[in-house]
């Protein structure tokens, strides 16, 4: 599993909160990029440009506004190495952490280590953004 600090995982928080993507979906997405989690088969399909299968595999109390803000978030943040095919679902699957985390610091999703350590010594504050109680 990779270890992120709290600026990282609310680095990639935050990226969700810009496209108002539901805090389940970004869950599910942040343990699929972050730790390499098999998705099921909703996520998959959806990761795998597969419209029918997500639709097919979808809960029935998914909503379509949800899912373009999720649409959205993917083709604008996620790594190409991540999404569009069930072969690239699979091999961002079987990546190493090390492999993963240097897609998603090209990415801009969350700090390399260097910079963590330096936010974390410098203790700036860092929140999640899902917190609505902070916001």
């Amino acid at each position: 599993m990779m270890q992120l600090s709290d600026h990282s995982r609310n680095r990639l928080l935050h990226t969700f909160s810009l496209w108002d993507v539901e805090q389940e979906y970004s869950q599910h997405v942040s343990d699929y990029l972050v730790n390499g989690w098999p998705p099921g088969s909703f996520y998959t399909a959806v990761f795998a440009n597969d419209f029918v299968s997500a639709m097919v595999s979808s809960h029935p109390g998914n909503r379509i506004d949800p899912l373009k803000n999720l649409a959205g978030w993917m083709l604008n943040h996620m790594p190409v190495q991540a999404r569009g095919s069930y072969d690239r679902v699979n091999k961002w699957i079987g990546m190493s952490n090390d492999d993963r985390r240097t897609a998603l610091e090209q990415a801009k999703l969350i700090y390399d280590t260097k910079t963590e350590v330096w936010l974390i010594l410098k203790n700036e504050h860092t929140s999640d953004p899902y917190d609505r109680a902070v916001a």
